[in-house]
């Protein structure tokens, strides 16, 4: 849409409105200006006019342009020709040979192995709703495939908070920063993954609200905290319920809140919160007794108090109880009972979120509830080991994985495994994606996506009350589509446009139109409409309406009370009450000698996960991938700030160089999440190091479950990794020359070749 802003732009130009559809709790509105001579996007920048943004944008999306017009972007569909893996070659074809050739695929795996057999994977690639879960899902409910349980960000909180809460969600830092008097970022780096928060904070701050960080590890956010403590990672849910223990022992409760509006609070207080005394937590967390005393009193000196955790905090072994324990804590003190008060990790209520609308989804449209679900998570053995979440065979197999808005190769947990599945001769693998990711190597047919700029979206920000939509700005480069349009194009390939009414006929426009039409799915939506979202861009939720009064209507739970006791919960074969769990029993008597160190892979500060991965100035920036070290533990294995260094286990390795940073806790290394495996010495990331292992509910990942060693790195360890990436020298070569049917180089020049490349990273 064209706007009129009071901001100068050129002659034969145009400004317009455009929003972020990056996985960030942000959701920032943008102004784009467009060269309308050439048809090109020339500038980006932040909307001044939104609640939000306020004029700026983070480091990542200020590269917009370049990540539109990068050189790297896949601007046709193409073809395998070869072998799959790392150096796979492509051919370019043409839109109906692609889809002429997924449709057969189709037929004939539906016809030998039934629907199932067609496994989709995809994920936060893009957060605007309508390329994220609309169309796709109405095109895989027509065909019945397999379902997939996406669960790899925050579903562990997402289930504390429905167990504890009801779908509904507390303050964003905009709305507390007006009046809260003491806010905790527990777990939560907004500098680095939520950086429009970051003035709200501050602002907050100015007027003397007091900032307290909890975070295994020193961040930039840590740094412009009043006060940061260290608890050794996953003991969080012991923190919390030892601040509990304090607060009640000391009579600073809301007594009239927990009788009034909760539901097993005489037990919590009897039977759970007896055995955390401060000295108890002290053991758990290496927090000092009087540390522990003191984050209790201060919390409870306060009703005006809002905890705004990480999505970090959601890949322990232990996460879904721990985020419980700390969902609780405004419930002790009532702080809910302030417009600002409370606790959450974003919103657990938006229209387009967790729990999309059925309707917008057209779940009418097959049976396919009936069908095999796979957890993402666990998307590896399903590929390569063919076991199910109950570890019983899959029948069918996944004959067919559709990759979109995803990097499974980089972004699932022991992605060795996720790799080895991948190269099945059986697999019929598609991949659409904007850019030639390390996935795209293991395709049968790659797809052209577009950007944000080239589509029509709309977006219900997962960490403020706010929307925002755009229409297209320039045209669709080379023959590159959106989800919608790629899965409309099946549609009609597939034969089902004629038998399923406007489902695959309906515009995106007239979806966003619809989801507008019921604020009862989500109340803060109330009032929006859609001609002022295409107008002004966006629209700050109705956080304040009535039917969002829980003290008036209830908790949305089945009493109408905060369940501090969950039936549900129980009912599921967990404790109903929140408990503290040891996260890895190894780590946490501290006697694995032989992998000493948990590994928190957290985000990057220059990238979002595998995304913009193509824009160089980002890449410059990040430069490498890092291993945060404390200095004892260096100087104990005779690594220096800069080494490269191998990290590993018993189910894989990958490489980086070691930064040594003071106040990093002992026998703690801290790395980046899903880097690109292939600009990477070994040629995978910190994944090949997780387990697929699922949280203690929620069914999410627990990528910070993990031990590892660390070694300083050295040119043969390094030929020895290049050997182990396919499982031994002969069976490297021979993959090689599969790849290379052309080349007439010797077996040893072949190792030669790849090691120099390695030591070009080692020498760097």
């Amino acid at each position: 849409m064209t706007v009129s802003v009071k901001l100068k732009v050129p002659e034969g130009h145009s400004l317009h409105h455009v929003l972020c559809p990056h996985d960030c709790p942000d959701s920032c509105s943008m102004l784009v200006t467009r060269d309308d001579r050439s048809g090109k996007a020339v500038q980006i920048q932040g909307d001044p006019s939104h609640p939000i943004t306020r004029g700026f944008l983070c480091n990542k999306v200020n590269h917009y342009i370049d990540y539109i017009y990068s050189e790297n972007r896949i601007l046709y569909p193409h073809r395998r020709i070869g072998a799959k893996g790392p150096g796979a070659k492509f051919e370019r074809i043409s839109w109906d040979e692609a889809l002429s050739e997924i449709s057969s695929n189709f037929h004939e795996i539906i016809e030998k192995f039934g629907s199932e057999a067609i496994q989709p994977i995809n994920f936060a690639g893009t957060m605007g709703q309508i390329g994220y879960h609309v169309m796709d899902e109405r095109f895989w409910n027509k065909i019945e495939a397999g379902r997939l349980e996406k669960s790899i960000c925050v579903h562990a909180a997402y289930h504390a908070n429905v167990h504890t809460y009801g779908p509904q969600s507390g303050p964003d830092i905009a709305i507390a920063s007006e009046e809260a008097e003491l806010i905790i970022l527990w777990g939560f780096n907004p500098v680095s993954t939520s950086v429009h928060s970051v003035p709200f904070i501050r602002e907050a701050q100015d007027r003397g609200c007091s900032i307290v960080a909890i975070d295994p590890r020193p961040t930039r956010s840590t740094w412009m905290a009043d006060w940061h403590l260290q608890p050794k990672p996953g003991t969080d849910a012991a923190l919390a319920l030892g601040m509990m223990k304090v607060i009640v022992d000391e009579g600073l409760q809301d007594q009239d809140f927990l009788e009034s509006y909760t539901t097993g609070w005489k037990e919590l207080i009897n039977k759970r919160l007896v055995d955390y005394t401060p000295e108890y937590v002290s053991e758990i967390t290496g927090l000092s007794v009087d540390d522990i005393v003191k984050l209790a009193r201060l919390y409870a000196s306060t009703k005006k108090s809002n905890i705004r955790a990480g999505h970090g905090l959601n890949r322990h072994l232990n996460s879904g109880q721990m985020a419980r324990a700390i969902l609780i804590l405004p419930s002790i003190t009532g702080a809910w009972r302030e417009r600002c008060g409370g606790a959450g990790f974003g919103r657990v209520e938006e229209a387009f979120g967790p729990r999309v609308r059925n309707d917008l989804q057209r779940n009418d449209l097959g049976r396919r509830d009936t069908k095999r679900l796979i957890n993402m998570v666990q998307m590896g053995r399903a590929l390569a080991d063919n076991i199910g979440e109950d570890d019983q065979p899959l029948d069918p197999p996944v004959k067919c994985l559709f990759s979109y808005c995803s990097d499974p190769a980089n972004s699932l947990p022991n992605s060795n495994n996720v790799r080895k599945g991948l190269m099945r001769k059986d697999l019929f693998t598609v991949s659409h994606d904007t850019f030639w990711t390390d996935t795209c190597d293991y395709a049968d047919i790659v797809l052209p996506a577009d950007t944000q700029l080239e589509r029509t979206d709309f977006v219900a920000a997962y960490g403020y009350f706010h929307y925002a939509m755009n229409l297209p700005v320039i045209e669709p480069l080379g023959e590159s589509v959106s989800n919608s349009e790629l899965f409309r194009r099946l549609a009609g390939v597939m034969g089902f446009v004629e038998t399923s009414g406007n489902a695959f006929t309906q515009t995106d426009e007239e979806i966003i139109r619809d989801a507008l039409l019921d604020s009862d799915a989500d109340p803060a939506l109330e009032g929006c409409t859609y001609a002022e979202l295409k107008s002004n861009g966006w629209f700050k939720g109705y956080y304040d309406s009535p039917k969002r009064d829980v003290f008036k209507t209830g908790w949305p739970t089945k009493d109408g009370k905060v369940q501090i006791y969950s039936e549900d919960l129980k009912n599921l074969g967990q404790d109903p009450l929140p408990i503290y769990l040891p996260e890895m029993q190894a780590l946490k008597e501290s006697k694995n000698k032989e992998y000493p160190f948990q590994v928190l892979s957290s985000a990057s500060h220059y990238l979002i996960g595998s995304s913009f991965h193509s824009v160089e100035r980002l890449v410059a920036m990040q430069s490498r991938p890092t291993f945060e070290i404390g200095p004892v533990d260096a100087k104990k294995r005779k690594i220096m700030d800069g080494d490269l260094c191998r990290l590993f286990n018993g189910r894989g390795e990958t490489y980086g160089h070691v930064v040594v940073l003071q106040g990093m806790l002992s026998g703690v290394i801290g790395t980046q999440k899903q880097m690109n495996g292939s600009k990477t010495v070994g040629g995978v990331n910190v994944n090949a190091l997780n387990t697929e292992t699922l949280t203690d509910f929620g069914y999410a990942p627990s990528f910070y479950s993990v031990s590892a060693q660390i070694e300083k790195a050295s040119p043969q360890m390094l030929q020895d990794t290049i050997v182990r990436k396919c499982g031994g020298r002969a069976e490297y070569i021979a993959e090689w020359r599969d790849r290379n049917s052309d080349s007439d180089l010797t077996d040893e020049a072949i190792l030669a070749s790849e090691l120099e490349r390695s030591m070009e990273v080692f020498n760097a």
